[in-house]
């Protein structure tokens, strides 16, 4: 396979960033986090590109991912409601702060999995490759997150 030129490597990041960059932060609930992984991740990828640019999405997510891992987690979130939001923009937001407390319950490697299956796409094999760990782990992890996300949100609701 070609080497990952410095202009291939722009393309990938116009490409790939918003997506991968949303991912992070729904895995680490911490914006700035997420940005500061990213932008270390792509310059990783200059310094050093992978071995090959097959699935160049997971290798960012992955070394993003592996760059935020100190203080993920902030104990308190604010999130405004502006005055003219819309009972559509409120539903919403409420949709995410759900969607983002069913989360929290799950310890960070299995937000990982679970963002990287469901959000990114991934298959089971390239979660797998990306976070080096088995694809029956994946498979598993996938599977007892979502029972989990499952059984808080129909106690709860």
């Amino acid at each position: 396979m070609p080497d990952i030129t410095a202009a291939r490597w722009g393309e990938v990041y116009d490409r790939a960033f918003p997506q991968v960059y949303r991912a992070l932060v729904t895995a680490t609930f911490d914006r700035e986090r997420a940005l500061d992984g990213l932008h270390d991740a792509f310059e990783e990828g200059l310094r050093r590109p992978p071995a090959h640019d097959r699935n160049l999405e997971g290798w960012l997510y992955r070394v993003a991912l592996r760059k935020t891992r100190r203080g993920l987690f902030r104990t308190h979130r604010e999130v405004p409601i502006g005055e003219g939001s819309s009972p559509d923009d409120v539903a919403a937001l409420i949709q995410r702060l759900e969607v983002g407390r069913l989360l929290s319950l799950l310890t960070e490697r299995q937000r990982a999995i679970v963002v990287a299956y469901y959000y990114l796409g991934l298959t089971q094999e390239e979660i797998a490759d990306t976070l080096g760990v088995r694809r029956g782990t994946v498979s598993a992890t996938v599977s007892q997150s979502v029972a989990h996300m499952r059984e808080e949100g129909t106690t709860r609701g």
